[in-house]
């Protein structure tokens, strides 16, 4: 009984891979080689217009043995017109990755397998890492799904990262301890530059201050997408890729909006046991994220701002009624929250999706995760930057996290700590937290 129940789920989540593949797969696939029936960490890669990969895939290639075969798929990518020396660090990719298989990388990891994934020449309107991150996903899927289990994890990094050794032998790990998880986020910390003087240095600290106290108020105030989203840090099983459609094609934000639908499931969870190390560098490859913020800093020449503290605490006013009122009373409650949110509410018309809601459930338990699955992550960005805009002024980052420690009744919480002190609490605070 046990193989059949064991046949039969391998049998639902081959059919889902493919039913997904027939619907959204945009190109052809590339890599002809079999994979192996051991194989259960595929490694997708965007890399575009890097100068060097082998220093990413070394590093993966270091990793402790998972204990299973895994695949890295490099998808090098770029749109039409690209520059021509865009086009030569392309070209010098693909002949490092030849030259890896072929040489002392295979030796570093015998377990592990490197594939050059070629989409060039990509339509304008649509190049950009959220398209390269689909085609080289898509293809992983794929790959699940000709493997006797169709059960695998697809792991999303960035061609500007390195990873702790134990980085595979725990992704693998805890999505076997967790068989319901469809997907985690992965523990991250930038690569701080050394040197002081090097102007990097204070506007990735500053940055990266922004991210962990965005995440610890939604921690704070119970809100269950209190969630990091890096592209560069996250992973899912490739049967929960393919039930929700998959990555999408966003020019900016695609992991954001990715990771949004998977932490709608139940079981979503954070990996904090392991650590991926983003490069701290500028780019303006995306409309936003990590190297805009970063140009935009050293810019300004001005300090990092973030959300004040008090649009988390207006929040933990909604998560709690949420929470702890009985479904028949939470619409006279709504009266008692905060006046921003009220006027945010009202705006953007959930009286009348409450109603919808409260007429479609028939448990306190469905009526939490149907309200929350209206007032998602994308929503509360929309509600801190409305309540930025009427109310709650941003605030100098080092000013927020500060108030957030007191609120959270941090004890290391004082006036005189550092950013770089605070960045080093809150990173702390993010590694053992649980997830929500």
């Amino acid at each position: 009984m046990v193989e059949f129940n064991s046949r039969q789920a391998a049998a639902q989540r081959r059919e889902t891979i493919l039913r997904y593949l027939e619907r959204r797969q945009l190109y052809p696939f590339q890599v002809r080689t079999e994979p192996s029936d051991d194989l259960r960490l595929l490694v997708v890669i965007p890399c575009f217009d890097e100068p060097d990969i082998n220093v990413t895939i070394n590093s993966v290639a270091r990793c402790d043995y998972p204990g299973c075969e895994v695949e890295a798929l490099v998808v090098i990518n770029g749109p039409e017109g690209m520059s021509a020396a865009a086009r030569d660090n392309n070209l010098g990719v693909v002949q490092q990755i030849a030259g890896w298989g072929a040489g002392p990388g295979r030796e570093l990891a015998e377990w592990l397998r490197v594939f050059a994934i070629r989409h060039e020449n990509l339509p304008v309107e649509r190049a950009g890492v959220g398209l390269a991150r689909k085609l080289g996903m898509d293809e992983a899927v794929a790959r699940v799904g000709r493997t006797s289990q169709a059960d695998g994890l697809i792991i999303s990094l960035d061609a500007d990262c390195e990873v702790a050794s134990n980085y595979l032998v725990q992704i693998n790990e805890k999505f076997s301890d967790h068989p319901g998880c469809p997907g985690m986020s992965i523990y991250y910390e930038h690569a701080v530059p050394g040197h002081h003087n090097n102007p990097l240095h204070a506007a990735i600290i500053d940055y990266e201050l922004h991210l962990r106290c965005y995440v610890a108020g939604q921690r704070l105030a119970r809100f269950p997408y209190a969630f990091h989203t890096v592209g560069s840090a996250m992973a899912c099983r490739a049967s929960s890729y393919a039930e929700q459609g998959g990555m999408n094609r966003r020019q900016g934000g695609e992991d954001f909006y990715f990771i949004q639908k998977l932490a709608a499931l139940s079981g979503y969870r954070a990996l904090n046991s392991t650590t991926v190390y983003p490069a701290a560098r500028l780019s303006n490859r995306v409309p936003f994220g990590t190297g805009p913020a970063m140009q935009n800093l050293l810019n300004a020449a001005e300090s990092q701002e973030t959300f004040s503290p008090e649009v988390y605490a207006e929040l933990q006013a909604f998560c709690r009624l949420v929470l702890d009122s009985p479904p028949d009373r939470f619409m006279s409650g709504t009266e008692y929250l905060p006046e921003t949110l009220q006027a945010f509410l009202q705006q953007q018309e959930f009286p009348a999706r409450l109603a919808e809601i409260q007429s479609n459930v028939a448990s306190a338990a469905n009526f939490r995760k149907r309200v929350f699955r209206w007032f998602n992550a994308f929503r509360f960005l929309k509600f801190a930057q409305f309540a930025s805009r009427e109310s709650h002024p941003k605030v100098p980052v080092a000013d927020a996290a500060l108030q957030i420690a007191r609120m959270a009744g941090i004890c290391e919480a004082r006036d005189s700590a550092s950013n770089t002190e605070w960045l080093e609490i809150y990173r702390r605070l993010d590694r053992h937290a649980d997830s929500p």
